[in-house]
């Protein structure tokens, strides 16, 4: 399953990278929001995105602009937004889950807490 796992730190990127290969995710990484929507925008829609972790916290395009504009584009509803980030205030979880996000992941992060997450989104068994 094609996941995109986008976050400004490489050692996030690189941990949950790790992460969803063990649970069999092709994972493509991006820095920022902008990227990531130019990977989305590109990629062969034969084989679409299902999946992406999106930290809050980003230079040029952070994840909430990146969950709103991807919720914006009608080609991309199929792909599951799973916002993972420090940023943990009820009004966070609110406003992301109001733009579109699919579900809200606390860091630190533990491969359980993201196959429970996963589960619930009905990505893994």
């Amino acid at each position: 399953m094609k996941t995109l796992i986008i976050d400004d730190s490489k050692a996030m990127r690189t941990y949950l990278t790790a992460v969803a290969q063990e649970m069999s995710f092709d994972v493509t990484e991006a820095c920022d929001g902008r990227i990531a929507l130019d990977l989305l925008i590109r990629n062969d829609p034969r084989e679409p995105f299902a999946l992406a972790l999106v930290d809050w916290e980003m230079p040029r395009m952070n994840g909430l602009e990146f969950v709103q504009a991807v919720r914006r584009n009608r080609d991309f509803s199929g792909v599951k937004l799973l916002m993972v980030t420090t940023l943990n205030s009820t009004e966070r979880v609110a406003e992301a889950l109001e733009a579109g996000a699919d579900d809200f992941l606390m860091k630190p992060v533990t491969k359980e807490m993201l196959q429970e997450k996963l589960q619930i989104l009905g990505m893994v068994d």
